[in-house]
């Protein structure tokens, strides 16, 4: 997060448009700062998925208490 740095409010990010560069800019007074595209991203890093671990055991299911009650699947009008 980027705050201005003559009021101190949360500066807001404006998107490139056309010939204009991205910003920051300051809704309550006139700052605004404009953002230089100088970065550029050589190559990407791929995250592998991890294996995900079971919140609740078989055993905790079987306790888990139950309602009775009908399920209609007839859509309502």
């Amino acid at each position: 997060m980027e705050f201005c740095p003559t009021c101190g409010t949360l500066l807001r990010y404006e998107l490139p448009h056309m010939d204009r560069l991205g910003r920051f800019f300051c809704l309550t007074c006139e700052y605004v700062c404009q953002i230089d595209s100088k970065v550029k991203i050589k190559r990407k890093q791929h995250l592998a998925k991890k294996a995900l671990d079971p919140i609740f055991s078989e055993d905790d299911k079987k306790n888990w208490p139950t309602t009775e009650g009908v399920f209609s699947s007839v859509l309502c009008d």
